[in-house]
């Protein structure tokens, strides 16, 4: 079986969870647990490479992913020891993924120069990319993206800014035979499926929303740039919550914190309050305590390989019958139930 060569665009905890993710079900291949689809189309979890990756950190730029990952600011905890890859972290471009409030805590930016992101890709005959920068990068995203246009390589967008939801990127990929996946990635226990799942729930019974909040709070440096940049993810997960709401009812708000805790642990709070038969007030308070970035490793790991298996089989132009399970801001919103049925006819589709 072949492999599939993956970029990562980001060296963070995210990118750690999947690093070990990957030896975990590697090292256990007979383990099934935690994963959502053990295969998809020809592909096991084994079956992922990694080969390239870019970073503007200067603790982790010049050195091998394996051990790069462990260096911080990175904080989530371990699953499993690391694959040992010869892929290094190459210097990307700083453009607008690092906020000047990160320069003083989170980031140190390395004085390398910045590699040809195209020609890197190429060079290490990466098959898909995987956008793992920061909230707010949007001029960095775009300019990976458009590398990886050059190297023909697929795009699987994991942050909020919008790209696989414009018709023209979409059209720039598809043209090329390439895959794009996007935007911001879903968790695979999200706080934000769970709420939809309630608020679904509540309007199949009639109930009016008074009250629809979550708050998000974290220690990672995700969340420390959430506390300057959290634009687009608030409207990302408003979006997602509004698909079930009437005229009548409240609109969801969604904050993040910062704990000021270096720890990859979340805890997410969701409120909502309302009205049931008599105008007669109820509430319900759910709490999902997780590591965030684990939690998102568990939703890449199939991203990934569905992308290859639409390339393999020449159906680009179906990635978006995967979006919707996959991710929380797609050109073809749908319910989660509709979302989870055209996600397994994709796969049935793909094998």
């Amino acid at each position: 079986m072949k492999k599939i060569n993956v970029a990562l665009i980001g060296v963070g905890s995210f990118t750690k969870a999947l690093v070990e993710g990957v030896a975990f079900y590697t090292k256990h291949p007979d383990e099934q647990r935690g994963l959502m689809n053990p295969r998809i189309g020809p592909y096991h979890v084994k079956d992922i490479n990694f080969v390239a990756a870019f970073d503007v950190d200067e603790r982790k730029v010049g050195k091998k992913l394996h051990e790069a990952i462990s260096a911080g600011p990175n904080v989530t905890k371990q699953i499993e020891r690391p694959l040992v890859y010869d892929a290094l972290v190459h210097r990307g471009p700083t453009l607008d993924s690092v906020h000047e409030a990160m320069r003083k805590s989170f980031v140190h930016e390395s004085s390398q120069p910045v590699v040809d992101i195209a020609k890197t890709l190429t060079a290490s005959r990466a098959s898909v990319a995987l956008n793992f920068l920061p909230s707010g990068g949007e001029q960095a995203t775009y300019a990976y993206a458009e590398a990886a246009l050059k190297a023909n390589c697929s795009f699987i967008n994991c942050i909020p800014t919008p790209l696989a939801v414009l018709p023209n990127w979409k059209k720039s990929f598809e043209s090329k035979g390439l895959v794009l996946i996007g935007d911001d990635i879903k968790s695979q226990l999200g706080a934000t499926m769970l709420n939809r799942i309630l608020l679904e729930f509540l309007k199949m019974r009639g109930i009016r929303i008074m009250k629809s909040e979550q708050e998000n709070k974290g220690g990672n440096a995700d969340h420390f740039n959430l506390l300057h940049r959290a634009k687009t993810k608030e409207k990302s997960k408003r979006e997602a919550l509004l698909h079930f709401l009437e005229k009548g009812d409240a609109k969801p708000t969604v904050k993040f914190l910062y704990t000021g805790t270096p720890s990859g642990h979340k805890k997410v709070t969701i409120t909502i309050e309302g009205e049931m038969f008599g105008r007669t007030p109820f509430s319900i308070v759910s709490v999902i305590e997780d590591e965030i970035s684990i939690n998102g490793a568990g939703v890449v790991i199939d991203a990934i390989r569905v992308a290859q298996a639409l390339m393999d089989q020449e159906k680009q132009k179906d990635a978006w019958k995967a979006c919707p399970f996959l991710m929380k801001s797609t050109s073809h919103p749908l319910s989660d139930t509709e979302a989870f049925t055209a996600f397994k006819k994709l796969l049935h589709e793909l094998d």
